[in-house]
């Protein structure tokens, strides 16, 4: 009688493991769906692919409650590091045209970044359709920053102003799923 229940233990173990690795596999492949069906619906879907499938906890992102929170923060890092950015030009620039630009991208930054912490707020709170709104302001805030170099706007700050806006583009797509108002995402 020793023998099968020798035979069981192992059994059991085996298929403990095999069950929890189809699970993360189901997992990963869920989340990376989702990021799918989430940046297809976006103004830049393979920008929002590259943001967000090289970002730990967007990848692991299981909902998309979980994907929106995420695309906050993103939105509000990415909203400082480019203000931070503007700010260390402005500085070191002597052109006073160019000062101007810088000047009026900070404001423009500033109010990116008081919307979208207002966002997060509603966010949280379960406010979807006041998430769209504060996110639509703050995604006008690259587009006005882009408009003060006319063509002339350098790499950095092109890069930052396209990752604001494909990252407020991601929230005001889960926003407008979460509240109903417009797409729908397959059953994962």
């Amino acid at each position: 009688m020793e023998l099968p229940f020798a035979l069981i233990k192992p059994c059991i173990l085996f298929f403990f493991i095999l069950g929890n690795i189809t699970f993360l596999r189901v997992r990963a492949k869920t989340s990376n769906d989702l990021i799918s069906d989430v940046c297809k619906r976006t103004t830049t879907p393979r920008l929002c692919l590259q943001i967000l499938k090289s970002n730990g906890r967007a990848r692991k992102a299981s909902s998309p409650p979980e994907l929106g929170e995420v695309s906050m923060d993103l939105s509000k890092s990415n909203a400082k590091a480019t203000k931070n950015m503007i700010l260390f030009s402005s500085l070191r620039t002597r052109d006073k045209g160019l000062k101007e630009r810088y000047k009026s991208c900070a404001v423009n930054y500033d109010s990116a970044l008081y919307y979208i912490n207002i966002a997060n707020q509603y966010f949280k709170g379960g406010d979807y359709a006041s998430v769209g709104r504060y996110t639509a302001a703050a995604l006008n805030e690259p587009i006005a920053c882009r408009h003060n170099f006319a063509r002339a706007e350098p790499a950095w700050l092109r890069e930052g102003n396209d990752k604001l806006e494909c990252l407020c583009s991601v929230v005001l797509v889960i926003s407008d799923h979460l509240s109903g108002r417009h797409c729908s995402f397959p059953a994962g």
